[in-house]
């Protein structure tokens, strides 16, 4: 495993941007029609997977740059589960999280309309993708998503960052956003309040270990607000997820499953939101994904060079 002798100036150097100076491994950004990967030495470090008969795009395998591989990909509880990936749970009523077991679609569709990729000099990665919303395959749209991602290759210690933005439009009718009801409200649910951009990581990661801006861990941390919530898994490698004070109900709630495990800032969990025609959400998330645990110091940092970025 590699190890860093100063995580904070590390950080510092990864968060204003200097990264891959002096990264010795052999890094190869491999496009396909349907995938996009970075290749460490000959091994996948990840794939954000964009297939247009998957509706939904995700990240798998992702992994940190000492081969741990921390997502799952259709797990047999949840086979709606991708890696990293983003879905609502209800639009106006209609179900866009579930899908059939029988035929891997869910009542509500979501739509890969376009991919466009660049590759930076220093294999930068950008993603941007547009994507649209319909109550099911031939309905008319009622939700327009511009994605931008964008993949840091790895520092020379072997961290590297995703950074993600999504603005949702609405069209030419209102739009409500909701999930399954939590305890105290009608059919409420000891599981609900989930929908977003979520991470489901494979049986390997069970057994580590959750914590957050506030302090708190594991069950402490979940349905409680954050500023981020980090994973240091049983092999100590490690995920930073921040959410950005731009977000709508910032600072988010989490929804964190151990046992899964699987973690979301849940933007939902107390209530649903809606927006008017034509009206638009903007929503940022980071996630870091790191070779070791990440010290306190080095999360307040990358927390605070991601709050500055603008809004």
């Amino acid at each position: 495993m590699i190890t860093f002798k100063n995580p904070y100036a590390r950080f510092f150097a990864m968060c204003i941007g200097i990264l891959n100076s002096g990264f010795s491994a052999d890094l190869e950004v491999r496009e396909l029609e349907n995938s996009t990967s970075m290749l460490l030495d000959n091994h996948v470090l990840w794939t954000y997977n964009h297939n247009p008969k998957e509706g939904k795009p995700y990240f798998h395998p992702l992994s940190s740059s000492d081969g741990t591989v921390f997502t799952d990909l259709r797990p047999e509880d949840h086979p709606w589960h991708r890696g990293i990936w983003f879905s609502w749970k209800f639009i106006n009523g209609v179900n866009y999280w579930e899908e059939a077991r029988e035929n891997g679609l869910s009542e509500g569709r979501t739509h890969l309309l376009s991919v466009e990729r660049k590759v930076s000099e220093d294999k930068t990665v950008t993603l941007s993708l547009k994507l649209s919303y319909t109550s099911d395959s031939k309905a008319k749209t009622v939700l327009l998503e511009n994605r931008e991602i964008v993949i840091n290759p790895p520092d020379k210690h072997g961290a590297y960052t995703i950074s993600w933005k999504s603005s949702f439009k609405a069209q030419d009718e209102d739009v409500t956003f909701d999930r399954t009801p939590i305890p105290g409200e009608t059919d409420g649910k000891s599981w609900g309040g989930y929908a977003g951009y979520s991470i489901r990581m494979n049986n390997e990661m069970k057994g580590g270990v959750f914590s957050n801006s506030e302090g708190q861990t594991d069950a402490e941390a979940w349905a409680q607000p954050a500023r981020w919530v980090a994973f240091t898994s049983p092999q100590e490698s490690s995920i930073l997820f921040l959410d950005h004070p731009s977000n709508l109900r910032h600072p988010s709630k989490w929804y964190i499953a151990r046992g899964m495990p699987y973690f979301s800032p849940a933007i939902l969990f107390d209530s649903s939101y809606s927006l008017k025609a034509n009206e638009s959400l903007t929503l940022r998330y980071r996630v870091i994904v790191l070779p070791e645990p990440i010290s306190a110091e080095a999360t307040k940092l990358a927390w605070k060079t991601w709050s500055q970025v603008e809004r």
